[in-house]
């Protein structure tokens, strides 16, 4: 784990609380002047470690209603072609790929979550993977679920766990009020 300051891990519990949060109000959470928090902040996005502000969307209220996990397992052909990266950026890109993993060892070389609509879109996808890609590829296993079975899709607490790992008596004042326990099933 790259070395926090702690004024570095309080910014991010805080934008890990409320990722809207301005300067201002992370300056005040902190007890720093805003321009100080506008630092930190931007020494945080310089060195990779934000990448990025992203709504928290219910993707179910936006029509996604079917997901699956795919096992995958790149077979020789499909590892010629580019080293394997062609195929992977491929899936990669594709828009129903909400995440991509490569398995370090085993049968299976990749997990792929996907999303979509409704079976009939995944069933579209499935087969087209399986009929365009065979050569290449190879599905060992599908485990699909419904947006109704998604119980917990949200890495701040392990994240705010990390953060508060060890050093908690180092926190700027103020940061009590971020929890340091796994909430119920039942909170956000």
């Amino acid at each position: 784990m790259v070395e926090l300051s702690a004024h570095e891990r309080g910014l991010l519990l805080a934008l890990l609380a409320n990722g809207t949060a301005t300067n201002t109000e992370l300056a005040r959470e902190l007890r720093i002047s805003p321009t100080a928090a506008r630092k930190i902040r931007l020494r945080l996005e310089r060195s990779g470690i934000i990448r990025g502000y992203r709504p928290v969307l219910d993707v179910s209220a936006l029509g996604l209603q079917v997901f699956a996990l795919l096992e995958i397992r790149l077979l020789p052909k499909g590892w010629e072609s580019g080293g394997g990266t062609g195929l992977q950026a491929q899936l990669a890109r594709h828009e129903n790929v909400l995440a991509l993993y490569r398995m370090p060892e085993g049968e299976v070389t990749h997990r792929a979550l996907v999303g979509f609509r409704n079976l009939e879109e995944f069933d579209r996808f499935v087969h087209i993977l399986q009929s365009q890609y065979s050569d290449f590829m190879a599905i060992h296993r599908t485990s699909t679920f419904s947006a109704k079975s998604i119980l917990k899709e949200d890495p701040r607490w392990a994240l705010t766990k990390i953060l508060l790992e060890g050093d908690e008596h180092q926190l700027p004042k103020g940061l009590e009020r971020v929890p340091a326990r796994v909430p119920t099933a039942e909170e956000p």
